[in-house]
């Protein structure tokens, strides 16, 4: 573990310590929180950064966290096994490093592949030729809403994304420094073009559309150009 990875840690230990009501306007009982699992809904998931990641690197950053359970307080098997884990490193209180690269880490990567989302990421590993050891990835909205909504009216925006910005998200991106980030659904992008106008990181977008039409097609392969790139420069 070096300096870097100890900073990553302890960092995230403190970001996580924000609380959902922190982020969500006052209607989060009635229209955000989510009904089953709301204990793990009010625990922030940490940022990932897999073992190799370094300043200048790559952060994927999709639109909020996805899974948990409507109708059920049973949790599915991945979440079975992360969550305990990222409550554990909420309320870590010493060795706070070590638990971060022991536990949590490891665990997410198991986890990440078993989530539908690790496959539609995949093409965008592959063309930056990179894996998940390479990478940092966290949500710009760090909870999951109620049937996995997110803000998308103008109302809702306005009350919500200036706090995942001002609390989260640009101080993670501060920290980390990345040299690209990858808007993982174009309501990323909505929320930096609306909401942070002196946003000065390299960004790439990546249209996450279910249906195939030509344009999601051809914005898909730009960016597949504009990674391969990336990757290129990378490894002059």
């Amino acid at each position: 573990m070096n300096e870097f990875q100890r900073e990553a840690a302890n960092f995230f230990h403190s970001v996580v310590q924000r609380e959902r009501h922190e982020f969500f306007d006052v209607d989060d009982d009635a229209k955000w929180l989510p009904e089953f699992q709301s204990n793990d809904a009010r625990c922030m998931c940490p940022p990932f950064m897999g073992n190799n990641y370094k300043k200048r690197g790559l952060v994927i950053v999709p639109i909020n966290p996805g899974g948990g359970n409507e109708t059920s307080e049973i949790r599915n098997s991945g979440d079975s096994l992360l969550y305990p884990i990222i409550h554990k490193f909420k309320s870590q209180k010493t060795s706070v490093e070590n638990f971060y690269w022991e536990y949590f880490v490891p665990n997410f990567e198991i986890v990440m592949k078993t989530y539908p989302i690790y496959q539609k990421m995949m093409p965008i590993l592959e063309a930056a030729k990179v894996n998940l050891d390479d990478i940092c990835y966290f949500n710009f909205l760090p909870y999951r809403g109620k049937a996995n909504k997110y803000p998308k009216s103008k109302r809702d925006m306005e009350n919500i994304i200036p706090n995942c910005i001002e609390k989260f998200v640009k101080p993670a991106l501060n920290f980390l420094d990345p040299s690209l980030i990858v808007a993982f659904g174009k309501q990323v992008d909505i929320y930096i073009e609306d909401f942070w106008g002196d946003f000065n990181f390299a960004r790439i977008s990546w249209n996450r559309d279910r249906a195939p039409k030509p344009s999601v097609i051809n914005e898909r392969e730009q960016s597949i150009n504009l990674l391969e790139d990336w990757s290129k420069r990378r490894h002059v």
